[in-house]
């Protein structure tokens, strides 16, 4: 079943650009009317992060969302199986890209990438000029934790289990650079609440601490889909490691207006605000999702 897998998975990612891109916005309708749950978290958390939009805006990003979720499936096929050559053919500002990458070869880099559906094609490009590490989350499916695992490791050359912060603390502290999420709600251990979006948000203090420890650089990684390309980017933000309400403010401020000039990039399809501050009503409420949202 595995081997089946990744054969079909390499076969998607020979099928032609364009042509991907047209089956994932087919893939991106189908997903909408099927996912109805999600939907709704979608919406929800548009409206709660943009109150200026009114009902047929929302759904218009969130039907954008998903286009851009269904395209992403083929995506991180070509994040597994495309060669460094079609790759960088595909980011359309390389030359700069390369050059902030070369920037920072000789530093120990913490590189936080923003979740996007498509965060494994995202994270291949510093690949391409720069060896990096990263942390990777198992997946429920042993199936496709397995297909995943294996198609990082084609481009990372370190991966670390959540449970492993002592090993990428360790790759930092030896000059190496890595990648990192940090925008999920990780539950309440080793996370405080910052604002996101006007809202009280559980931020993971990890980034905060890798840079006390190891004196690291702190990068915002990003990269999107502009028509048939893309575009990468790299900016550094000037954490301190002395203050974690400090560091943290600043990391979703940058994630913040990444989503804000990228909407329809973000994730919204995760429960960011799930958990609440302790009093604080539920960030998504049953009766109005099932009452507003379609």
């Amino acid at each position: 079943m595995e081997n089946f897998l990744k054969i079909f998975l390499r076969l998607l990612s020979l099928i032609p650009f364009k042509f991907q891109m047209l089956l994932g916005k087919l893939l991106g309708k189908l997903l909408y009317k099927v996912l109805k749950k999600r939907r709704k978290v979608v919406a929800w958390n548009i409206h709660k992060c943009f109150p200026d939009m009114n009902k047929r805006e929302v759904e218009k990003l969130a039907r954008d969302n998903f286009t851009r979720i269904g395209q992403a499936i083929f995506e991180i096929c070509n994040s597994y199986y495309w060669s460094d050559k079609k790759f960088k053919k595909k980011i359309i500002n390389i030359d700069e890209f390369e050059k902030k990458i070369e920037a920072i070869k000789n530093s120990n880099n913490l590189l936080l990438v923003p979740h996007t559906a498509n965060v494994d094609f995202v994270v291949r490009a510093p690949s391409l000029f720069l060896k990096v590490n990263g942390m990777h989350r198992s997946a429920e499916n042993k199936l496709w934790d397995k297909i995943m695992t294996d198609g990082r490791n084609k481009f990372v050359d370190k991966i670390f289990l959540p449970n492993e912060g002592k090993r990428l603390l360790e790759s930092l502290s030896e000059g190496e650079s890595v990648l990192y999420a940090p925008d999920q709600d990780y539950g309440f251990k080793n996370s405080i609440f910052i604002d996101f979006f006007n809202h009280k948000a559980l931020t993971v203090v990890f980034p905060s601490v890798l840079v006390k420890r190891t004196n690291c650089k702190v990068f915002l990684l990003t990269m999107v889909k502009e028509n048939g390309s893309y575009l990468a980017d790299i900016k550094e933000l000037m954490l301190g490691g002395l203050d974690f309400e400090d560091d943290l403010r600043i990391i979703n401020s940058a994630i913040e207006n990444f989503a804000r000039t990228y909407k329809k990039e973000y994730y919204w399809i995760h429960r960011r605000f799930k958990n609440r501050p302790e009093g604080e009503d539920k960030f998504y409420p049953d009766d109005a999702l099932r009452e507003y949202w379609l």
